[in-house]
């Protein structure tokens, strides 16, 4: 039968548990028990554990301000995003948290701060100095930087920036994105499928190279085949799925005859196929719809174009202290 501890954690007279009381409570000096916590490998394994069990009974908590401050680093990863409603960064997200961070990241003791820019330059510039002024040691931006000022603030403080989701004409540090205008090219499949009104469901182009380069290349794909390039709806940001079903709708009021729609991202083309499913147009027999992001969220009848963003940089050289 199991036995329930009556030993009760024990704790300082006054505030929270200290250092020193780490050391005195495992028998071993002050200047083992530091090196215990910052460098574990440095210390046996025997002491090592009874200051791990010093540490777990006294509720000891390392305060890291003083380490950061003599260390002039504090062991942050700064993630900055266009827009948290955007369910097409999930997977970057994802990725960061599957792989950077466990891997990596943890590891040598860093955190992942997030933040959203509301696709707006100029939050995205204040994102920026803000986790700069906090002196993040690594940014990673799931766009390609485009406001100047922001962009000479990076230049300036000389940490390392990995730019995301874009191919950057003259990356800040590092790049690693996909080629958005040939991507939106693939959109000659509807073509191939004998599809001859062609519309597209686009994301809000203010702020978003991306949209902006698989727009431009679909309309050159519908201007080299003749047909009509006036057939497109930009959706609102932030925006939700309904507004992709609403611009089906509006779509094809614009022309009852579409018989391929093109969206700029999946949770566009799963949006488009509720809206195909609520008014009876058959999917693909009557209407096919292509979407871009091999997202799981997209459902069978709608094609996707793997469009995920590739690992992000794991070179040692990378990333502060040799670890990406």
């Amino acid at each position: 039968m199991n036995q329930i501890s009556t030993e009760k954690r024990a704790r300082p007279t006054l505030g929270r548990a200290r250092l020193e009381d780490v050391a005195a409570e495992a028998g071993v000096a002050l200047a083992t028990a530091s090196r215990a916590l910052r460098q574990p490998e440095m210390v046996a394994k025997d002491t090592r554990d009874r200051i791990e069990r010093a540490v777990a009974k006294l509720g000891y908590i390392r305060d890291e301000s003083a380490g950061n401050l003599a260390s002039q680093q504090t062991r942050q990863v700064s993630v900055i995003l266009p827009s948290f409603g955007t369910a097409a960064f999930n997977s970057t997200i994802q990725g960061v948290s599957d792989y950077l961070l466990p891997q990596y990241l943890l590891p040598q003791g860093f955190q992942l701060t997030i933040s959203d820019m509301q696709f707006s330059g100029e939050n995205e510039t204040k994102l920026i100095a803000s986790a700069l002024g906090r002196r993040a040691d690594a940014i990673i931006l799931m766009d390609t930087m485009q406001p100047e000022e922001a962009r000479d603030l990076l230049f300036a403080a000389k940490v390392p920036v990995v730019e995301t989701w874009t191919l950057a004409s003259e990356p800040i540090d590092m790049n690693v994105g996909f080629d958005n205008r040939a991507a939106a090219a693939l959109a000659t499949r509807l073509l191939d499928t004998g599809r001859r009104r062609l519309a597209m469901i686009v994301g809000p182009q203010t702020r978003n190279q991306r949209g902006r380069d698989r727009l431009a290349d679909f309309l050159d794909t519908v201007r080299a085949a003749g047909l009509d390039d006036k057939l497109l709806v930009e959706l609102p940001a932030p925006y939700h799925w309904k507004d992709a079903e609403l611009a089906l709708v509006k779509l094809m009021e614009m022309d009852p005859h579409i018989d391929g729609v093109f969206c700029s991202a999946d949770s566009f083309a799963a949006g488009a196929l509720f809206g195909a499913q609520r008014n009876g147009w058959l999917v693909p027999e009557q209407l096919a719809l292509i979407g871009l992001g091999d997202a799981n969220l997209t459902p069978s009848r709608a094609v996707s174009i793997d469009g995920r963003s590739p690992r992000l940089p794991h070179r040692a050289d990378c990333w502060p202290h040799g670890q990406p």
